[in-house]
This record gives C-alpha cells, sequence and structure tokens, in this order.
C-alpha cells in the first residue's frame, strides 16, 4: 500500500513539474515572438479597417462581399493617391524645410544660452545638446525596434491583413473548431463580438485623428506657421496613440516654432495643448461615450507594459490589445464564471 501511494506521489510529482516545464517553454516562446504576434494583430487591424468600410458599402448596395472589398481597397488607395496629388508637393517641400531647420535651431538654442549667465550653468550641469542628440538617437533606435525592419514590418502587417481580410471567416472557424463542443458558441460570440468593439474602436480613433488634424492645420495656418502641413499630419498621426501621441506631437512643434523665434514656439505649443484639451475634454468623451470607453490608467499601464517588451509596435497596438483583454475578462470570467449561480444543499 505503501509503496503504491509512493509510486501515485511520484506520478503526480512527474506530471505537475512537466505541466511546469511546458508553461515555461510555452511562456518563453511567447516572449520570444511577441513581436511577431504583433505583426500578426496590425494584419488583424487592417483587415478590420477594410471590412468595415465594405460592410458600409453593401449595407448601402447590397452588392456581393467580394465586390464591396475590392471597391474599399480601390476608394482607400483612390483616397490617398487624391490627397497625395493635391497636398504632395506641399508637404514634400515642408518635410525638407523641417529636416534643414531641426539642426539650425538646435544650434540657434545653444547660442542663445551661450549669451546668457544661467545658459552656461545649464551647459555645465549637462553634456552638449549634439552629445545628447546622440545618446537621445542611440535609445530612439533602440526603443523603435522592430522584427524585420521598419519596411518589412510594414509589408508584414499589410500582406497579413490582406490574406485575413480575403477570408477572415475561415480564420474565425480555425480558432473556433480548437474550442471544445459545449463552447464554440460561446467562443464564437466572443471572437464577434472582439471584431465589433475593434471595429467601433477603430472608428473612434480616426474621428478623434481627423479632429485634431482640422483643428492643428487650421490653428497653424492662422498663426502664420510655415510647415503647418507637416505639424498636422504629425499631431493627427499621433493620437492614434492615447496619451503617449499627444505628448510626443509637443516636441516637434516647438522645434518648429523655434525656427521662427521663442514667440512662435510658444504659440505652436499653446495651440497644441489647446487642440488636445479640446480632444481630451470634450471630443473625446463625446465620441468615447457613444462607442467605446477605457481606463486612462490602465490604457497608459498597459502602453508602458508592451512599450517595454516589444517597443513602438507595443505602444501602438497596446489599446486594441487591451480592448481584447477587457472582452475576455468581462465574457469568460465575469460573465462565464462569476455569474453561474453557486451550488445550494438540499
Amino acid at each position: 500500500m505503501e509503496k503504491s501511494e509512493k509510486m501515485a506521489i511520484m506520478r503526480k510529482t512527474a506530471l505537475i513539474s512537466f505541466v511546469v516545464l511546458i508553461f515555461i517553454l510555452f511562456a518563453s516562446l511567447f516572449v520570444k515572438t511577441f513581436s511577431i504576434l504583433l505583426l500578426l494583430f496590425g494584419g488583424l487591424l487592417f483587415s478590420i479597417f477594410f471590412q468595415a468600410i465594405s460592410n458600409r458599402i453593401h449595407g448601402w448596395t447590397g452588392w456581393h462581399k467580394g465586390i464591396t472589398l475590392t471597391l474599399a481597397f480601390f476608394l482607400v488607395f483612390g483616397f490617398i493617391s487624391g490627397v497625395t496629388y493635391l497636398i504632395g508637393n506641399t508637404m514634400a517641400q515642408q518635410y525638407e524645410q523641417f529636416k534643414e531647420g531641426i539642426p539650425k535651431t538646435v544650434k540657434s538654442v545653444e547660442s542663445y544660452l551661450d549669451d546668457t549667465s544661467w545658459g552656461d550653468k545649464v551647459k555645465d550641469m549637462s553634456p552638449s545638446m549634439e552629445d545628447n542628440g546622440d545618446q537621445v538617437m542611440q535609445h530612439a533606435g533602440r526603443f523603435f525596434k522592430s522584427t524585420f525592419g521598419f519596411f518589412g514590418d510594414l509589408y508584414a502587417v499589410i500582406f497579413l491583413g490582406l490574406f485575413i481580410m480575403i477570408s477572415p471567416k475561415e480564420y474565425k472557424n480555425g480558432i473556433v473548431t480548437l474550442v471544445p463542443q459545449r463552447y464554440k458558441p460561446k467562443a464564437d460570440h466572443i471572437l464577434t463580438k472582439m471584431g465589433s468593439d475593434l471595429k467601433v474602436w477603430l472608428k473612434a480613433q480616426m474621428l478623434e485623428m481627423a479632429f485634431v488634424f482640422t483643428l492643428t492645420a487650421i490653428g497653424a495656418l492662422l498663426l502664420g506657421a510655415e510647415l503647418w502641413l507637416i505639424l498636422a499630419i504629425i499631431a493627427g498621426t499621433l493620437t492614434f496613440i492615447p496619451n503617449i501621441g499627444p505628448t510626443l506631437a509637443l516636441i516637434p512643434a516647438a522645434l518648429v516654432g523655434l525656427m521662427d523665434g521663442p514667440e512662435m514656439a510658444l504659440w505652436l505649443v499653446g495651440l497644441f495643448l489647446l487642440v488636445q484639451l479640446l480632444e481630451s475634454g470634450v471630443f473625446g468623451p463625446f465620441v468615447r461615450k457613444k462607442m467605446l470607453s477605457l481606463p486612462p490608467a490602465l490604457v497608459l499601464f498597459f502602453q508602458l507594459l508592451l512599450g517595454s517588451l516589444a517597443g513602438a509596435w507595443g505602444i501602438l497596438f497596446a489599446t486594441p490589445i487591451l480592448v481584447i483583454l477587457i472582452i475576455l475578462v468581462n465574457e469568460v470570467y465575469l460573465k462565464g464564471m462569476l455569474e453561474q449561480e453557486p451550488e445550494t444543499d438540499e
């Protein structure tokens, strides 16, 4: 009897050790391939974006999904081409001015510091701006790391998105088949809700990006900033990244303003702060109230967490991944476990 008990304990210990080992191996593999999984997620968002446009066209016309999907692709491509044709020359000229003007701005700031008594103290307390710039670029290079290089990652996201976009039901059904039979309806419901909520989140982000771009462009034009279009594009694009994006947008605004003097820099920084105040305090809550709302502190924490794991891609996709995790917690844990009636003894 004692021998059989010892054997049973040994078998359980071996089984537990095996399970722990498998878990460690899968966790290690997950961490190692996390950047690639993020690219897959980026492809998923790319697919959802075009599917949303295709579904809207299908609702209006009743045409076949294949036709509406192709039409959605050409509409987006045509829109980008049209905008590039109309403002591409202006954008290219302003970009060249921006690229040439920033080094001059840094030198003028150094010259200004040389002419002031407190400026010498500041320079003595820290390395030169050139050294600081090199250090910043080195850290930025490590932070904005990628799996296959930026353009390689971009191509991966686009092609993954195209493959998912062509036959999304096949991938969805493939995931559902991995789930036990009695949980298949629940799994199908969760996947459908994920797609629906991500679509709503994307729509909200696009509206907020358009709002920030429009107000920034109008404000910069009224202030007489030469690089108004570049600033508006930067501000609108970085709005896609909650919390961190608007803060990053202040840096080019200040640098561009300093190209025309400290007064213009203050005006542009003030404009960016005003636009972000209107977006985060008025327009953003209005949009999110009607669409999808996320706790800001939780979003920031998740951005920092994924940013430490996968750099810029982690920060970029942190919010939509959080949307998915919240759905899983609500559907699997809160509704699936906590709402089950406890068994009572009769």
